[in-house]
């Protein structure tokens, strides 16, 4: 009896640790947490039977709560200036604009001991790295130490919640005085600078294509991994392919049991080598952590197979998931750990319950069966991570991912093979030929496959409803589920109908304005009921991508003040996110200003994608469903080409729902009385700059609130001396700033 109440406890103890990780996330305080643990400890001791399961779930949330709080909320360093030394832990990353990334491990700053570090600088045109300068070794220099970000904008990339999932809490920028020296022996300081060693080699054998894939492969350096390839294997659902993974432990751990298999090992010695390689090989790859998941997992169940005390599945499941969370707490909120679990989930309840549908097939015909079943349930049980962090269902990945795991798991098969035999050179060089082939020809199919237009379903972000119908649908499938019969399907087609009724745009009736924060740069959403405006893409466009992507918004109406990089750079994201634009509208002599050709380009592009490209002056009116954009400058036909595309910026007056707003791009102060009307809200000029929004504008306009986009600090501050008060909301502090238009009325929002 006593074992039977204790039978699902690691299961429900999983789910409780879990809750308190994300609670504890939300705190500021860990009294609370720790509150709950002493008083749940002693119910455990107090209580039995059922209320002490129920006491131990409870103290497991609690733990939870606790770990959560201190993970997401550590204590930091003061930022400032700091001498330091680390061991370089990953290999350097250098960007196109010369910014060059790593991780630091064994950090001191000013001789004290701190956390890991990720540390960036700027080559200048010109300068190449210091000799010598790779993983393995340590470096001593002057950096600035930082706190990173969190999410600037609603939905956006959360830098510092992707640095904690990886154990790093602080950044170092700079490279001044910078030596390199030999590293102390350590065991994660050797293993950097053999797996560079081991890369470097592949990359010898099998050509720079061919070897970097080996080493992404094999030894998780993605950095050699060109962004469109990644982009690629991405919209084919299949980019977990290119970063170890539990599919990626899986084939060394199989190819290892076919070996000791071979030579008839006992199953005690079989746990013994299989740990000593799993612990290698997880140090080699620099104990990334969907590697200690996967090999947590395989060697619990290896020891269960040695006590003979073998469990379900998902008891397995919730025990490596226990360790983790409890090692680190900070990875429940990131991707892979997320995808890795789903899919091993899904392989463990939905898998065996496919598989016995077609119970009758033998030989080949059962084998293809349960590939079939192998693959699928894993996918089902992707699919809402799939769908939160990626908003797209590969539908073409879905059915091809059973020859594609299949070819990529002989690819491995000969990456390892090639690797192993590399101190022979004779050998070692036809298998990288062969390898290099191989490698050609996948990725001629994946390029080939990732451009047709029926490769992905573009869906929103998955949320609460989504979630729902997805647990409906795992429950219906998996493998103890009580459901049969008539039951089984009702909740499977209504799981997939309230999956398919989350995932794409509900009516709107609201008007919104968003300011994205994008450094010093512009780029704003207007939500108007059905009606989809963007004003301005910012630099790079990704922030602009990505909440349009979430929300699965294509763009009605594209408007370019002018055409700088910091305002239309981002038109090449629209382009390779795919996200359709009706219509882009331009000032009057645009195109004719003093401007990077590529901005033109980019315009050409996107007029050759199939948008409409119209140019605007003073007078014009672009009509919105509750109200109008109206133009306020340049006057048409009075533009002068080969001048400062400022002088021409467009000034749009903006009226929705009895509000007016005054959007002013980068007019210079030298123009902008033409735009000088009243308004509610004033988007002030060029970013705060001086040249701008004199006394005698910001008098005439005799605005409620200011926005400033802006990535300067101090320009909030020196708007606020001439501003006589007015609330300033700018994206340099705030974040993202998102106005919400009502009839008469309006409130104001940030991120921050």
């Amino acid at each position: 009896m006593t074992e039977r109440r204790w039978a699902w406890f690691l299961p429900m103890a999983a789910v409780a640790l879990a809750l308190g990780i994300l609670l504890g996330r939300q705190s500021i305080w860990l009294w609370p947490g720790l509150t709950a643990l002493a008083f749940a400890l002693v119910a455990a001791v107090l209580l039995d039977g059922q209320g002490r399961v129920a006491a131990a779930v409870a103290a497991m949330a609690a733990l939870g709560f606790a770990l959560g709080q201190t993970a997401y909320h550590p204590a930091l360093p003061v930022e400032g200036d700091y001498a330091v030394t680390g061991t370089v832990a990953q290999e350097l990353r250098q960007e196109a604009n010369g910014q060059v990334k790593t991780v630091l491990h064994h950090v001191t700053l000013n001789g004290q001991a701190a956390d890991d570090a990720y540390w960036s600088f700027y080559l200048r045109e010109g300068e190449s790295l210091p000799e010598g300068l790779k993983p393995g070794r340590q470096v001593t220099l002057t950096a600035r130490l930082y706190h990173p970000s969190g999410a600037d904008n609603p939905g956006g990339y959360d830098f510092r919640e992707y640095l904690l999932q990886q154990g790093i809490t602080i950044g170092l920028y700079g490279w001044e005085g910078l030596m390199v020296d030999d590293a102390p022996l350590t065991a994660d300081g050797l293993a950097a600078a053999y797996r560079h060693r081991l890369s470097e080699g592949l990359v010898s054998v099998m050509g720079e294509e061919a070897g970097g894939y080996a080493s992404a492969m094999l030894l998780g350096v993605r950095s050699l991994v060109p962004a469109e390839d990644r982009e690629a294997f991405s919209r084919l659902g299949i980019a977990h392919v290119l970063s170890i993974s539990g599919f990626h432990v899986g084939v060394l751990a199989a190819m290892v049991a076919w070996v000791m298999a071979g030579l008839r090992l006992s199953r005690r010695l079989r746990l013994a080598v299989m740990a000593v390689l799993m612990s290698a090989y997880a140090l080699l790859t620099g104990l990334h952590p969907p590697v200690l998941r996967a090999a947590a997992l395989l060697l619990l169940r290896e020891l269960g197979a040695v006590r003979l005390r073998q469990r379900s599945g998902v008891h397995l499941l919730s025990a490596a998931w226990i360790v983790m969370l409890l090692l680190a707490p900070c990875q429940l909120t990131g991707a892979s750990f997320q995808l890795t679990y789903g899919a091993v989930l899904g392989l463990m309840l939905v898998t065996p319950r496919l598989t016995r549908m077609l119970p009758g097939l033998t030989g080949a015909a059962k084998g293809i069966w349960a590939a079939v079943c192998t693959s699928l349930g894993a996918q089902i049980g992707l699919l809402l991570p799939q769908l939160y962090w990626f908003g797209e269902l590969p539908l073409l990945g879905l059915a091809l991912n059973v020859a594609v795991f299949a070819l990529v798991s002989a690819v491995m098969a000969l990456y390892w093979l090639t690797l192993a035999v590399m101190a022979l050179p004779g050998l070692s060089t036809v298998l990288g030929w062969l390898a290099a082939r191989v490698t050609a020809w996948l990725l001629g199919g994946v390029r080939w496959m990732a451009e047709m237009d029926v490769a992905v379903l573009w869906t929103k972000q998955a949320g609460v409803l989504t979630a729902l119908g997805w647990l409906m649908l795992m429950g219906a499938l998996m493998i103890f589920s009580p459901l049969r019969g008539r039951k089984q399907l009702t909740a499977g087609v209504v799981g997939v109908a309230l999956m398919a009724v989350s995932l794409f745009p509900w009516p709107n009736h609201t008007t919104t304005y968003t300011q994205l924060s994008v450094g010093s740069a512009d780029a704003a959403v207007l939500l108007d009921e059905d009606r989809v405006v963007v004003i301005d893409t910012g630099e790079d466009g990704r922030a602009l991508a990505q909440y349009l992507h979430q929300r699965r918004l294509s763009v009605d109406a594209l408007i370019l003040t002018h055409l700088h990089s910091d305002h239309a750079g981002g038109i090449q994201a629209l382009l390779d996110e795919r996200i359709p634009v009706k219509t882009c509208y331009l000032a009057d002599g645009a195109t004719n200003a003093l401007i990077d050709p590529a901005m033109a380009e980019r315009v050409t592009a996107l007029a050759d994608s199939g948008t409409s490209v119209i140019t605007l002056g003073r007078g014009d009116v672009i009509d919105l469903p509750s109200g109008e954009i109206t133009v306020l400058w340049p006057e048409r036909g009075y533009t002068r080409p080969n001048r400062d595309a400022n002088l021409s910026s467009l000034a749009l007056r903006l009226e929705a729902r009895g509000i007016v707003m005054l959007l002013t791009g980068d007019l210079d102060g030298l123009y902008e009385h033409y735009a000088a009307v009243p308004a509610n809200v004033l988007k002030v000029a060029h970013h705060g700059s001086s040249a701008s929004t004199s006394d005698e504008f910001l008098k005439a306009v005799d605005a409620e609130a200011l926005v400033l986009s802006t990535g300067d600090e101090g320009r909030a501050q020196r708007l606020s001396e001439r501003a006589e008060g007015l609330p300033i909301y700018d994206t340099a502090h705030q974040g993202a700033v998102t106005i919400r238009i009502k009839d008469g009325g309006y409130t104001v929002t940030t991120t921050r």
